[in-house]
């Protein structure tokens, strides 16, 4: 006999989580036992069904996708959790693989690959075609308190716009954001690319979104001095 495996599925926009939901009932061994609209009613209704996977959009109200994650990792480790997302960069991934997530995948692959996903090995990192394939092996081998020692050498008006990239807001937002021209972004990124070590395309971005958490954490710290 066929175990039955539950499932949440967390999206905030209702059409696409009913095609999800649609989608995952197709199959006759998985069963949708809630659905959520943002960060924590996905968690209440985890901790009364207790289901054997999660799918969770990453742009969602309340707690983002990555917190509800890290909270899934450290109460119900035993949840396989699939992100989806329309962010398909490469920080992204690295961040969720890093919180322990089973698979991630562009929200437009999601109706052809989303129960491939789910079939495949928990001890594969599954990512849909959009993305590429990725390994936990890539990660890079740059640590929190590393990381954090490195800001010591970054000054209060490049950490604003460290803060915004956490974002992953772009140069001309993060100039609207702090009333700036963006030449003095993009020379504070470059400033900041040189201090934190973040060689090739996109890698500040990267660092940035990976070490978001130091980076708040860093830019508190501050400002309370």
């Amino acid at each position: 006999m066929t175990m039955i495996k539950t499932a949440i599925v967390c999206d905030d926009h209702p059409l696409f989580r009913s095609g999800v939901v649609g989608c995952l009932s197709d199959n006759s061994g998985i069963e949708v036992v809630a659905e959520a609209a943002d960060g924590e009613s996905c968690i209440a209704k985890m901790k009364i069904f207790q289901p054997d996977i999660l799918i969770v959009d990453l742009s969602i109200p309340a707690i983002d996708g990555f917190e509800v994650l890290a909270w899934v990792r450290t109460n119900q480790p035993d949840t396989q959790v699939f992100i989806l997302s329309m962010h398909s960069e490469i920080s992204y991934v690295q961040k969720a693989m890093e919180l322990g997530a089973h698979g991630f995948m562009a929200k437009e692959d999601a109706q052809s690959e989303l129960l491939a996903a789910i079939s495949g090995s928990p001890k594969d990192f599954y990512t849909s075609e959009s993305i590429g394939k990725q390994s936990r092996e890539n990660l890079p081998r740059f640590s929190d308190y590393e990381f954090a020692e490195r800001l010591r050498k970054v000054s209060d008006a490049e950490k604003r716009v460290l803060v915004l990239l956490t974002q992953s807001m772009t140069s001309r937002e993060i100039a609207e954001e702090l009333h700036l021209s963006v030449r003095t972004v993009q020379a504070h990124r470059v400033s900041l690319a040189d201090k934190l070590n973040a060689k090739g395309p996109n890698k500040l971005l990267e660092l940035a979104v990976r070490h978001r958490q130091t980076i708040l954490d860093a830019w508190s710290v501050a400002s309370d001095g």
